[in-house]
C-alpha cells in the first residue's frame, strides 16, 4: 500500500485559455460534442456547485471499463488566471475497491508559438494489499490524457469555439 503517482504532458497549438476553458470549465457542455472514448456521450454532469471550488462533477464511463459506476469528483483548487485545476474523487468507480483516494491536477502553460503544454499529475493511494502494476498506471494516465487530447482535437477543428 502506498501513494502512487503519474505525470503526463502534451503540446498543442491551441492557446492555454481555450484548452482550460473547454476542458475544465465547460467539459460538461463539450463532452457531448466530441469524440471521447473514455466517456459516454454527454457523460459529464455538474451535480452540485457553480463550477468553482467545491463543485461536484459526475463522469459516466462505458461498460468496457468493467465497473461502469459513475465517478464523482470535487474541484479542490481552481486558478483561472494560471489555468490550473485540481480535483479529487469523492465517490464511485472503483474507489474503496481499487484505491483509497485519488486526485488529478491539470495545468496549461503557454508556449512561445501561442500554443500550450497540457500537464497532468495524478495521485492515488492504494488500498492495503493492493499494488498497481506499471501497465495499470499507464492505463490510468492514458485514460485521463485522452480526455484532454479529445478536447484539443475538437478545438483545433473548431477554432471559434471557446475562444
Amino acid at each position: 500500500m502506498g501513494v502512487r503517482s503519474y505525470t503526463a504532458e502534451f503540446e498543442s497549438p491551441v492557446a492555454p485559455s481555450r484548452l482550460f476553458n473547454a476542458s475544465v470549465l465547460h467539459l460538461h457542455e463539450i463532452a457531448s460534442k466530441i469524440e471521447m472514448p473514455t466517456l459516454v456521450k454527454g457523460g459529464v454532469v455538474i451535480v452540485e456547485g457553480d463550477g468553482g471550488v467545491g463543485t461536484i462533477k459526475e463522469y459516466h464511463f462505458p461498460p468496457v471499463y468493467g465497473d461502469s459506476k459513475p465517478v464523482r469528483e470535487r474541484v479542490e483548487e481552481l486558478d483561472k488566471e494560471n489555468f490550473m485545476c485540481k480535483c479529487s474523487v469523492v465517490e464511485g468507480g472503483t474507489k474503496g475497491i481499487g484505491y483509497k483516494s485519488a486526485s488529478n491536477k491539470v495545468s496549461f502553460e503557454a508556449t512561445a508559438n501561442g500554443g500550450s503544454v497540457c500537464k497532468l499529475v495524478g495521485e492515488f493511494e492504494e488500498l492495503e494489499g493492493l499494488e498497481y502494476t506499471e501497465e495499470e498506471l499507464s492505463k490510468r494516465k492514458e485514460g485521463k490524457l485522452a480526455t484532454y487530447k479529445a478536447v484539443d482535437a475538437y478545438l483545433q477543428a473548431n477554432p471559434s469555439d471557446y475562444a
